[in-house]
């Protein structure tokens, strides 16, 4: 064998070599079909789900911050809404000024698209003596 073949093989192999070994890294004895059946240990932390009841608060307030932050004239049309919280999102209608005691309340009905279906809530805000807005009611509709 001649000098240049004898360094041409050897620059082959030192490229070839790491590439190799670095290769056989990625395959283990875990990289079979029995092994795709087996549960992995690791565990990572997790967020417990809201209750169904503490979902339906946390859309109250998205719903009544919004409905309560629009001006007397954009009262009407309809004003979508959603909640990255729960996931939930929905759209505001019927959106009408009413008097109350303490102060202003606001009646509406709005949409609810959600994780366990698409429902529709009738509510009223009224305005409190400090300025802020409290939820009067939020139900399910009739029908």
């Amino acid at each position: 064998m001649s000098g240049k073949s004898r360094r041409t093989r050897r620059a082959l192999l030192a490229l070839l070599v790491p590439l190799l070994v670095s290769l056989t890294g990625c395959v283990s004895s875990r990289d079979n079909a029995a092994s795709v059946l087996m549960i992995d240990p690791v565990t990572t932390s997790s967020v417990p789900p809201l209750s169904a009841e503490s979902e339906i608060m946390s859309d109250e307030t998205v719903v009544r911050d919004l409905a309560g932050s629009l001006a007397p004239s954009r009262l009407a049309g309809l004003h979508p809404w959603s909640n990255p919280l729960t996931g939930s999102a929905g759209v505001i209608s019927g959106l009408q000024a009413q008097s109350g005691d303490p102060g202003p309340c606001r009646q509406f009905m709005t949409t609810r698209h959600a994780f366990d279906g698409v429902s529709l809530f009738d509510g009223k805000i009224c305005m409190q003596a400090g300025g802020s807005w409290k939820v009067i009611s939020f139900e399910p509709a009739d029908g």
